[in-house]
């Protein structure tokens, strides 16, 4: 194992939807979260930016994440509710830094912000989610 991949957070959850979009998890502490995601054509819009469901996605994976951060591996997180400003195109390589605002029991309020590698702050998003314990579904 390289130095690069100790010193790496690790998820606080197995998501295969985040691996599938190449997600990369850059920081994770007490209510925090950064991940960044390259560009790769197939996340892309038909203009060559990145689509506003792939923004959508970082930003709930990045705030659900800082969620985690705070409660036990044998808690879940449970989106309730998602709000996005959508501010100008992502471009490129982008950026989400997710925090949480609010920390109660059992609901979390949280928000997030998406740069572009322009330097363009693409998205603002805000978010409730729930926290209960941990359910893991049987694939039929």
């Amino acid at each position: 194992m390289s130095a690069e991949t100790q010193s790496r957070p690790q998820w606080r959850s197995t998501v295969p939807l985040y691996i599938h979009l190449g997600f990369i998890l850059d920081a994770l502490d007490d209510g925090r979260s950064q991940l960044r995601l390259a560009f790769q054509p197939h996340l892309g819009n038909s203009r060559g930016e990145v689509h506003g469901g792939t923004v959508a996605a970082i930003a709930d994976a990045a705030m659900s994440q800082a969620v985690r951060s705070l409660v036990g591996m044998e808690m879940g997180v449970a989106t309730m509710t998602m709000n996005l400003n959508y501010l100008a195109p992502a471009k490129g390589e982008i950026i989400c830094r997710g925090t949480v605002v609010r920390r109660g029991r059992s609901i979390m309020f949280a928000e997030a912000g998406v740069v572009g590698e322009d330097g363009e702050t693409a998205c603002r998003a805000s978010a409730s989610y729930r926290v209960l314990p941990k359910t893991v579904y049987e694939k039929k």
